[in-house]
Order: C-alpha cells, then sequence, then structure tokens
C-alpha cells in the first residue's frame, strides 16, 4: 500500500492488537507485538521516503462498547487516514458471564460497532478503513500444554493458558455468539465501505495442515504463527482493494 508523509495508519482493537504495547514513547515496545507489529513493519519500510506513522490503540479485555467510549480520544484525535479494526473476540465472554442470549450478545456487538463506524465516517470522512473478522477457536480439551505450539513447554516459568479454566458450556455459548458477529462483522463492512479481511476459514484451513494450537495458543490468543497469517490476509485484502 502506497502511503504518503501525511498519511497515520491507527490499530484499534483487543489484547490481539494490543500486544503487549507499550504506553510511552520508548519505540521498541510502543507497537507491541503480533500482526499489527508485522503490518506496520512491512509498510514503514515500504514507505519509508514518505514516512508516515503508526499508531496502536488495543486495549486488553475490551470489546465494542470499551473502544467507542475513548474513541474520540484515541481515534478522532489523532486523525487516521488508515483505520484497522480487530474486536469481537470478548463478546462471547462477556454475554456469557452477564447472561446474555447470543442473539443479546450479537445485538450489543452490532450497536456499538456501526455506532463506532459512523462516528468515524462523520467525523474523518473517507478514510479507508479495515475491518478483520473476528475470531475464536478452541482447543482441544485433552491437553492444555504449550507442547504444541511454537515454543518448547518448559522453556519458562509456569503459565496457566488462559482457556484452561474454561466450562464446556461458556465454549459452546462463545462459538455461537463468534458465528453470529462474524456474519455481522461482514454485512457491517459492506455497509459502511470497509475493506474486510476474512480470518476464521483460513484459520481453520491452515490448522488443517498442523494443529491449531500453532496458529492459536489459547483459542483466543494467535501464536507467531497465527500474527503472520493475519498480517499477510491483511495485507493482501487491502492490495486487493487498491
Amino acid at each position: 500500500m502506497k502511503l504518503t508523509e501525511k498519511d497515520v495508519v491507527l490499530f484499534s482493537g483487543d489484547s490481539i492488537t494490543d500486544g503487549g504495547r507499550g504506553h510511552s514513547m520508548d519505540c521498541n515496545h510502543i507497537m507491541g507485538h503480533g500482526y499489527h507489529y508485522i503490518v506496520a513493519s512491512r509498510l514503514a519500510l515500504d514507505n519509508c521516503e514518505s514516512r508516515p506513522k503508526f499508531i496502536n490503540k488495543g486495549y486488553s479485555g475490551e470489546n465494542a462498547v470499551d473502544l467507542l467510549g475513548k474513541w474520540q480520544e484515541d481515534v478522532i484525535a489523532n486523525k487516521p487516514t488508515v483505520l484497522s479494526i480487530l474486536v469481537g473476540v470478548n463478546e462471547g465472554g462477556y454475554g456469557y458471564f452477564n447472561n446474555l442470549t447470543p442473539d443479546e450478545a450479537l445485538e450489543r456487538y452490532e450497536t456499538n460497532l456501526r455506532a463506532i463506524l459512523e462516528f468515524t465516517r462523520r467525523k474523518l470522512g473517507d478514510i479507508k478503513i479495515i475491518l478483520c473478522e473476528p475470531f475464536y477457536c478452541p482447543l482441544d480439551e485433552t491437553d492444555r500444554s504449550y507442547r504444541f505450539s511454537p515454543h518448547p513447554d518448559g522453556v519458562e516459568k509456569p503459565f496457566n493458558r488462559p482457556d484452561s479454566n474454561d466450562p464446556a458450556d461458556s465454549v459452546t455459548y462463545r462459538i455461537e455468539v463468534n458465528k453470529k458477529i462474524r456474519a455481522a462483522a461482514s454485512v457491517i463492512a459492506e455497509d459502511f465501505g470497509c475493506i474486510f479481511v476474512p480470518l476464521f476459514d483460513k484459520i481453520n484451513a491452515v490448522a488443517q495442515k498442523t494443529r491449531m494450537e500453532y496458529l492459536m495458543w489459547d483459542g483466543t490468543h494467535p501464536s507467531i504463527a497465527g500474527h503472520m497469517l493475519i498480517a499477510e490476509e491483511w495485507l493482501k485484502a487491502v492490495e486487493k482493494s487498491t
């Protein structure tokens, strides 16, 4: 993607986008790690003569309504010309623990994502918006070790996988909610003229060649391989749209 010195590329979302980012002008850590870092690195080098800017405003644990609450400060005020959004995986957990039906969880997601995009279009006009498909890929419950991840199990101190204690009914619920919001995200992207990045089917297709744990280390968060997959699909979707 060709960028100019006036371009600002901003990534918004939940923990998948947060990626342990720094909150200071320490440029070693300001972008965090993950698909967004890979995409930003590629675009920055490709456009280094024009020196575009890159911002990460992902927040661990958040969903669409949380992002909306800080949208003016985080997004509108920074005046991005390219905006990437990946949010939705936490809608299932929120709905489950707050006793929402899957349709109520879906309505909550749709309402707030539409509000985000309406606000953005009203304030920033016809900027390029990339909407990534939210995904949830539960893993084999019989082995919750790290031995199928890209890293040797036991190479560092023990850390329980975040999905270690997920009740079976919560997994079933989150699968259903994610299916509904994936479909909604595609429709919303079209309604607001966004570039849509399909991810769920691609993740599952690649997982057939290996194990899902190698791509999604806890069912929610991508591994290094999973982040590269997302980055490649992001870049492919954007290039296809130009």
